[in-house]
């Protein structure tokens, strides 16, 4: 029996990661796919949650996942636990998310639970700050938001590293070092 199951290498992946909430009405349930064709793996675990049922909440790692430093931790574990072997999928995944696993420049999340646009114009005020005062002592300019997701209850912010006190004293703003951010929700969606 040969084995025509498609390889695809690589040095980095993502997560994708679905959630059904207690809070949703719905019992605690979560499913994990490594992400190597981002449309297709969507759809995919999109599928696998409306067989399932319910609520969910798709979200992807805010960091890519190094799959080398994955490897050796995996190989570790199951050194130090070798029943994991029946469930070593499950342990790749959780390699994955070791927090020493991250691929890359580390990227953080700033979860803004307001659509306020004065909560917002504090939130950018505070980053674009950070970000004159890091010119000034780096040389070097760079925009610090990488990317904005709007979520239903607010906002996503995806940031390159940054020094992140004052921002954390806005209302409703928390800081995610290395977290998921949010995608989409299917399923019995009543909001």
């Amino acid at each position: 029996m040969s084995n025509h199951e498609a390889k695809d290498y690589a040095d980095s992946v993502d997560v994708y990661l679905a959630l059904s909430r207690t809070k949703d009405g719905e019992a605690a349930r979560c499913m994990r796919m490594v992400v190597k064709h981002p449309e297709e793996d969507l759809f995919l675990l999109e599928q696998r949650c409306l067989y399932a049922g319910g609520k969910w909440r798709i979200h992807k790692t805010v960091n890519k996942r190094d799959t080398e430093k994955a490897r050796k931790w995996l190989l570790k574990k199951l050194i130090d636990f070798p029943e994991g072997r029946g469930f070593v999928d499950s342990l790749w995944r959780t390699a994955l998310l070791q927090p020493e696993c991250i691929y890359g420049e580390k990227k953080f999340m700033l979860d803004i639970d307001s659509k306020d646009p004065l909560t917002l114009f504090k939130v950018e005020g505070a980053i674009q700050a950070a970000s004159l005062k890091s010119a000034v002592e780096t040389g070097y300019e760079r925009n610090f938001i990488l990317e904005k997701v709007e979520t239903a209850h607010g906002w996503h912010y995806i940031t390159a590293p940054f020094d992140t006190r004052v921002v954390l004293t806005i209302p409703n703003v928390s800081l995610q070092r290395d977290g998921y951010v949010y995608i989409k929700t299917i399923g019995d969606v009543h909001e």
